[in-house]
């Protein structure tokens, strides 16, 4: 007598039906990541939502915060609202940096999975976008310097 084990697919089928919204893989976790862009006077909130499988929602994940850390500066509030949305997609990253490597669904069905790419600090934008905040910073102490030494 032979003994079958089921597929990685058929595995997922029944605990956690949920699949992946770009490719249609499982396992698949309901999640949103968020991107901010600030324009001198108004900003603009993003957010994209899932559920996404581990190699689609990381692929998100990089995408759009590393849009936030190039394009989330440029406003008043948006010094703000740019670390408080890194943090929090930091921190749904892990939802689905979790998840074991995405499978066709049961039935066939669905497609290739997102290639996520370089990870996040590896991307130039990424690094340029991290010495944007600091260049603020120092601006601003140069600027307060300057200012209290003439007075």
């Amino acid at each position: 007598m032979s003994q079958t084990f089921p597929s990685p697919a058929q595995q997922y089928a029944g605990a956690q039906a949920v699949r992946c919204r770009f490719c249609g893989c499982v396992p698949a976790v309901q999640t949103t990541f968020r991107g901010h862009q600030g324009m001198i006077i108004l900003m603009r909130f993003l957010s994209l939502q899932g559920p996404f499988c581990r190699d689609c929602g990381l692929a998100t994940f990089r995408s759009m915060t590393s849009k936030t850390l190039i394009q989330g500066w440029y406003s008043y509030g948006s010094i703000i609202a740019a670390p408080i949305t890194i943090l929090i997609n930091l921190f749904r990253r892990g939802k689905v940096a979790s998840l074991p490597a995405p499978q066709p669904a049961a039935d066939g069905s669905g497609q290739r999975p997102m290639d996520p790419g370089k990870p996040l600090l590896a991307r130039p934008m990424s690094i340029i976008g991290l010495c944007i905040p600091v260049a603020l910073f120092v601006l601003f102490v140069v600027a307060v310097t300057l200012d209290g030494s003439s007075s």
